[in-house]
């Protein structure tokens, strides 16, 4: 009667090398995702880097071209028109 409206929390007793090698199989799992994550992110990483190479790689050799096109003709205008 004392019971009645209260909410039992379930008590589960396990045995404890049990336990211990299912510790030991989910590191084992934990290791794996890791591992995959890694290799995930540095690929990611290593294609992003590859993309923004290449961007600021043009954009210095426009910076260069115009540099060189200024500076070697800067008062001869005609010849590069």
């Amino acid at each position: 009667m004392a019971n009645e409206g209260k909410q039992a929390v379930p008590v589960a007793v396990v045995d404890k090398d049990q336990f211990n090698e299912i510790m030991a199989r989910l590191d084992k799992i934990d290791e794996k995702i890791e591992f995959y994550s890694g290799e995930k992110f540095l690929r990611a990483g290593k294609s992003v880097g590859r993309d923004l190479g290449v961007a600021y790689g043009a954009c210095a050799g426009l910076i260069m071209i115009l540099a060189y096109i200024l500076f070697v003709y800067a008062g001869h205008w005609t010849r590069v028109i």
